[in-house]
């Protein structure tokens, strides 16, 4: 009987010495999985930034795109005019 009870003791021992390394192990890769997802937000954040800066620029672009193509227009009607009629048009100046 004191076999049984020394042997389940050191059974015991033993799967509670296996249980406490795989838990300490298991915390280390919770862990390392943990500060894995703080830097990956911290990209995304850094990248979502990014990403409103360059629709801003962008926004720009297209904006000044628009006045050009405006600009375009009427130098093309200007020219259209010059050679119908051999007068200079009357262009006014481009916004600044």
């Amino acid at each position: 009987m004191g076999r049984l009870v020394i042997g389940g003791v050191v059974v015991a021992i033993i799967a509670a010495l296996l249980f406490y390394f795989y838990s300490s192990g298991y915390r280390a890769q919770i862990d390392q999985q943990t500060q894995q997802v703080s830097q990956l937000n911290d990209q995304l954040q850094k990248l979502q930034s990014e990403n409103e800066q360059l629709k801003t620029q962008l926004s720009k672009v297209q904006a000044e795109q628009n006045i050009l193509a405006a600009q375009n227009e009427e130098m093309r009607k200007g020219i259209a005019e010059f050679k119908a009629t051999g007068k200079m048009p009357v262009i006014p100046p481009p916004p600044k």
